[in-house]
Formats: C-alpha cells, structure tokens, sequence
C-alpha cells in the first residue's frame, strides 16, 4: 500500500521571504518545507528523485536516518513531493511543477532550493533526474546498488568522495546542455559505467580506491569531454570519432585503441570506449 508521509516541519514563511527577497521574487508566494524519516528496517530501497528548476543539492543523511529533505519553493508553480510505499520499499523525493508557465519558472530558478538527504546504512537503488539551475550531489560513502542519474540544462557536479559501502551494479549518467563534472568514480565499486553527454563540456575522473577493473563506455555530442585517469591503473582507450580532436599524452597507439604503459602489469585496468561528435578530447594524468 503507498503511503504518502506527512510533511514534517511545515511552515509557511511568506513574510519572512518577502521580506528579504529581492524585488524581483516579490511577487511569489514563497514557502519552505522540511521533512525526514528514521530508518526502521534496512532492506534495499528504490529511491526516485525529481527536482526540475534551482538549486539541488544531495549528501549524505544524517545516521540513522532514510532521508532528510528541506526545500524552498514558490507554491504556485511547485509542490513537494514525498511519497513512501513500504511494502515494495520506494521513496519518492522532490518538487512537482504544477503549472506549464515557463517564463515564470525560469524566474523561480532563482529562488528554489533543495536539500536531500540519502540514507547511508540501507542498500539503495537511486533514480535521480535533475532539470535545470545547479546541482551538487555527493554519492560517497552510501550503499549504492545502482544508480541512474540525468540533469539537464544545468551546472552539475557529482562527487564519490569516499567509496560505495557494497559493489554497485549498473551506473548511468546522462547530461543534457549541461556542465558536467564527475569526481571520484574509482570508488563507485562497479565494473560497468556508462555516460551519455549532448552538449557541453564535461569531466570524468577515475581517482578513488579501486576495488576491481571497470568498463566505461561515454558517448558525447558536441563539446569538450575531459578524462582524468589515475596513473596508477592500466588504461586502454578505444576512440571512435566524427570531428573532434584527440590528446593522449603518455599512450601508446594501436589501431584506434591507445594504451598506458603499464596497461599489462597494473593491478586493475581500466577499459574506455569512447565515442564522440563534435569538440574535443583530453586526457589528464592524476597521481
């Protein structure tokens, strides 16, 4: 049976934000809502979240805690949006879009935010789709199962500062026109990642503690895509490409497959194919 939670912690704080908006933002009926739920069994979860317009930032919940959730929003375009089904174990976290006024929702970017918190001790399946503003999303140090994540028109960045606690198994990131970075992958502990860019320039960076060998494969549009790979580890590179450029400073080439000079004798590999259309390609040596 879904049960929608109650919204713990809601106030209303028209006064107090329009007092201190800027003049622009008078007009909106501000309202911020805070929410959370403690951990009673610590079965896998399926996590959806959707947050379309303004600041999204995820980390981390508190311990002991499935999720904490805190946002600001204008209440005539947007609702929050908590749902817990308990018998299949889905959490459902965000903020609907109530009306299709876009003008009125780019000028709510300015104003909305959102602050959610992930649990740390519970396996979880995350869903998270991402429109437009900015995110900050911090993943390191969860029990990530699998993980799907897309943004869109944004300014994102993702980081695995610490390692998944369980080895995770499918990881898909998709970006839209969006500025991208993704810091930290070695600590996702999965053997499979995949990325899909359309626009923009994006950074992915396989720093972390490696567990095993992992497999990429990142397909990018037009723009600038950035790999930043541990010198420690064993790198092959195969490129497939329309009209961009290619650096691979420190590779070997054969055919269209370049190799790290200790891509046979280090620990664990890592295995990229790579795929792109229009821009650039640059590999970074981190140590």
């Amino acid at each position: 049976m879904r049960k929608i939670l109650p919204l713990v912690g809601l106030w209303a704080a028209n006064a107090v934000a329009g007092a201190l908006a800027p003049p622009n933002l008078q007009a909106q009926a501000w309202r911020t809502m805070t929410s959370a739920r403690q951990i009673w069994e610590r079965a896998p979860t399926d996590v959806n979240v959707r947050y379309g317009v303004g600041m999204l930032t995820v980390k981390p919940a508190d311990p002991s805690m499935l999720y904490q959730m805190a946002v600001r929003y204008d209440e005539e375009l947007f609702e929050p949006v908590i749902e817990w089904d308990e018998d299949d174990r889905e959490l459902r976290l965000g903020v609907d879009k109530l009306h299709h006024e876009e003008r009125r929702s780019m000028k709510a970017r300015g104003g909305s935010s959102a602050t959610i918190g992930l649990a740390r001790e519970v396996p979880l399946t995350v869903d998270l789709e991402f429109g437009a503003g900015k995110a900050d999303i911090e993943l390191g140090g969860l029990m990530l199962q699998q993980l799907s994540l897309s943004t869109g028109a944004s300014e994102t960045r993702v980081s695995f500062s610490q390692p998944n606690r369980i080895a995770a198994g499918r990881i898909a990131i998709e970006a839209g026109a969006a500025d991208l970075e993704v810091i930290g992958l070695g600590n996702v502990r999965a053997s499979s990642i995949s990325f899909q860019g359309g626009v923009g320039a994006t950074v992915l960076d396989f720093s972390g503690t490696w567990s095993g060998d992992i497999g990429a494969n990142v397909e990018m549009g037009v723009g600038s895509l950035t790999l930043k790979l541990p010198r420690s580890q064993g790198v092959r590179i195969t490129r497939e490409s329309f009209l961009s450029s290619f650096s691979a400073p420190g590779m070997e080439r054969s055919g269209d497959s370049y190799f790290s000079s200790n891509w046979r004798t280090a620990e664990h590999q890592l295995t990229l194919d790579v795929s792109t259309a229009l821009g650039s390609v640059d590999i970074d040596w981190i140590d």
